[in-house]
């Protein structure tokens, strides 16, 4: 399967602000690991991202994070 793994909130919402899909938030003990398609885009998104080449809208950034952490912390 074509999937990249990340457990980097920021990196995460960058790969979602870039159009990447998130498949899925996969939870091991304390740590959540979120799970996008097409692995090779999203290890470009995330090269960019650390080695601070990816431009961003801040509002759009800010948003997706607080999306995912809404999702992270809805879990009962």
């Amino acid at each position: 399967m074509d999937i990249y793994k990340t457990k980097d909130l920021a990196e995460a919402a960058a790969l979602l602000i870039m159009k990447r899909v998130l498949t899925a938030i996969e939870r091991e003990r304390n740590i959540c690991f979120f799970v996008f398609e097409n692995k090779s885009r999203c290890e470009e998104i995330s090269n960019q991202f650390f080695f601070d080449t990816l431009l961003v809208n801040a509002r759009e950034y800010h948003e997706a994070i607080t999306r995912l952490k809404n999702r992270i912390f809805s879990r009962g």
